[in-house]
């Protein structure tokens, strides 16, 4: 007993595993509405949670931009790669959500949504500019704007190198190592919330089992498979491509290497905690140092193709329900914000779960859906960083296949 309860005290997927069935079982115990009222003390936490989010990606990305620094050909090779990887996350995502989960609906949830309207977002170059017009310096963060935060942050990265270039890089591993260390306070702080966000499934899910019936979980399975799936076609053709078509690189031979740093993310749920061991892999596989410390490494904030897939699958499965229609310009917004809001995220407990917040929050959607995403999330955060690490080690391979100094001859093929 000992044993399950130190277990239980510390996996944070377990805990909302048992959050979910307790929530069940309360909702089923007290229907037509009794526990309806529980649902507020979710959602406080996840307000919580984007207050906090968007202080810790501006200093995330300001970190990034002092710290890093890149050939430009290296630099450029790198962020076309990483973009059109995300690129086909983001439209692999959408597409899979509109073919599959167009007619989606929650009996009773969707009719108490429907009055939620996303913001209108007007077409236009003028309409365009008048969005990067903040009233003050402080109200993207009081709005959380989530763009204009990674915009402000690009802004004073840039202008920080400029001020102390002739100081050299030792100044700006300095000032990356400050702006590190004020990071861990929201860092600190989003831990606490995560640490809660067992007991805001626990009230969400009894709050909508109590309201609505067992009929949500319907809807939340096949969530659950379209996003799985998702997945697996982004590693299967996506990843596949770049190694075997562009690589020339035996899918044997990676998976072999492979294996071992993707059962680790599997069983870990982080791909930050799985760097030393994809670095190991892409070592064994001949990849040359600097293309793993750039892809794997430098690039870790920037690739993360397992978080965009399922934002974009989640923003569309919660428009859908809430019976909001996505226009698409909002569709491409909703890319956009879900490129920005993984950026600075990576490294810290449901790393997904938080970026979506925050990307809900800029699109206008109504963020009551959220826990009960989180009710079956613990089963795709594995996925996530299971992909996350696959995108690392691809990144990597592509930055060697496409180095015009190897002159296409590459260690794995030699």
């Amino acid at each position: 007993m000992a044993r399950i309860t130190a277990q239980l005290k510390n996996s944070l997927p377990l805990q909302i595993v048992l959050a979910v069935v307790i929530g069940v079982l309360a909702g089923a115990l007290f229907p037509n509405g009794q526990l309806s009222a529980l649902s507020e003390i979710g959602k406080a936490v996840i307000h919580w949670v984007k207050l906090i989010a968007g202080p810790f990606l501006f200093l995330t990305i300001v970190a990034s931009i002092v710290e890093v620094e890149l050939k430009a050909s290296d630099g450029l090779r790198l962020v076309v790669i990483a973009v059109v990887n995300t690129a086909i996350a983001i439209g692999l995502g959408m597409g899979l959500a509109h073919l599959f989960l167009g007619d989606v609906q929650i009996a009773g949830l969707s009719e108490n949504l429907a009055a939620v309207k996303a913001p209108e977002m007007t077409i236009g170059f003028g309409s365009w500019i008048k969005t990067m017009m903040p009233n003050s310096l402080f109200s993207p963060f009081v709005n959380n704007e989530i763009l204009l935060i990674a915009f402000l942050a690009m802004l004073v990265g840039i202008a920080l190198r400029h001020v102390y270039r002739e100081e050299g890089q030792a100044k700006f591993k300095q000032l990356a190592s400050q702006f590190e260390n004020v990071r861990r306070v929201p860092a600190v702080i989003l831990g606490w919330l995560i640490r809660i966000i067992p007991l805001a499934v626990l009230t969400v899910v009894a709050g909508a089992v109590s309201e609505y019936g067992f009929g949500i979980f319907h809807a939340l399975i096949k969530y659950v498979g379209v996003v799985l799936l998702g997945f697996a076609l982004q590693t299967i053709i996506v990843y596949g491509t770049w190694i075997v078509a562009v690589a020339r690189m035996p899918l044997k031979h990676f998976w072999r290497c492979a294996r071992e740093p993707v059962m680790y993310a599997f069983g870990v749920n982080s791909s930050l905690a799985t760097l030393p061991l994809t670095l190991n892999a892409l070592k064994k596989m001949g990849v040359s140092d600097r293309s793993s410390s750039l892809g794997a490494g430098v690039a870790t904030n920037l690739n993360n193709d397992g978080i965009v897939l399922y934002e974009a699958m989640a923003v569309f499965f919660i428009a859908k329900v809430a019976g909001i229609p996505m226009t698409e310009l909002q569709l491409l917004g909703a890319a956009l914000a879900c490129i920005v809001a993984s950026m600075g995220i990576t490294g810290i407990p449901e790393a997904g779960f938080i970026s979506l917040s925050v990307v809900i929050t800029t699109l206008g959607l109504p963020a009551e859906m959220l826990p009960l995403l989180l009710a079956v999330d613990w089963m795709l955060a594995r996925g996530r960083s299971v992909v996350n690490v696959l995108s690392d080690m691809t990144l990597s391979i592509a930055m060697d296949a496409t180095d015009p100094l190897l002159k296409g001859r590459k260690p794995w093929t030699a």
